[in-house]
């Protein structure tokens, strides 16, 4: 075999010995059982129904509260119903006795983690607060991280965690 065979060969195992390094490297790389990077359909559907129903679930109007218990049991499911109900009670005692309307906007909103039918996102939330007699609305952010879970179609929260 002449010098030129050999290195031909020489190069022919290193360029081999690359491609499978790079190969295994690669599939360290992607996502094992997380769809959020790879089915961006979904993943816009859970964001979608998510940012909606946090929306009506943190917005409230003294004068009709009934509206937003409404939404609670609409969007929530499994232990986010505890949870809320007990946030909720103390804050539209709050809206009743201070005549209160809060209007909650998502800002942000990702998805973290999404295993088939299970999420995780992470809001981030504009709130405003009209306080009886006018004047300049009270404004807040705040964070969410969520769990919720799809059933029939529809994406249910399930888990509620203020940070």
């Amino acid at each position: 075999m002449n010098r030129a065979a050999r290195a031909a060969v020489a190069v022919t195992v290193v360029a081999l010995a690359c491609a499978v390094w790079f190969a295994v490297q690669a599939s360290a790389l992607r996502p094992r059982d997380d769809d959020a990077l790879v089915d961006q359909a979904t993943t816009d559907q859970v964001r979608d129904q998510v940012s909606s129903a946090v929306k009506a679930l943190f917005s409230y109007d003294y004068g009709n509260l009934d509206r937003t218990s409404r939404a609670a049991a609409d969007f929530l499911s499994g232990p986010a119903v505890g949870q809320y109900r007990a946030q909720f009670a103390a804050a539209g005692k709050r809206a009743t006795d201070g005549k209160l309307i809060r209007t909650t906007t998502v800002r942000a909103a990702g998805v973290r983690t999404l295993h088939g039918d299970d999420a995780t996102l992470l809001l981030f939330l504009d709130q405003q607060t009209i306080l009886p007699g006018g004047g300049a609305p009270r404004t807040s952010v705040a964070q969410l991280a969520v769990t919720a879970h799809r059933a029939d179609g529809q994406w249910k929260i399930t888990g509620l965690d203020p940070l």
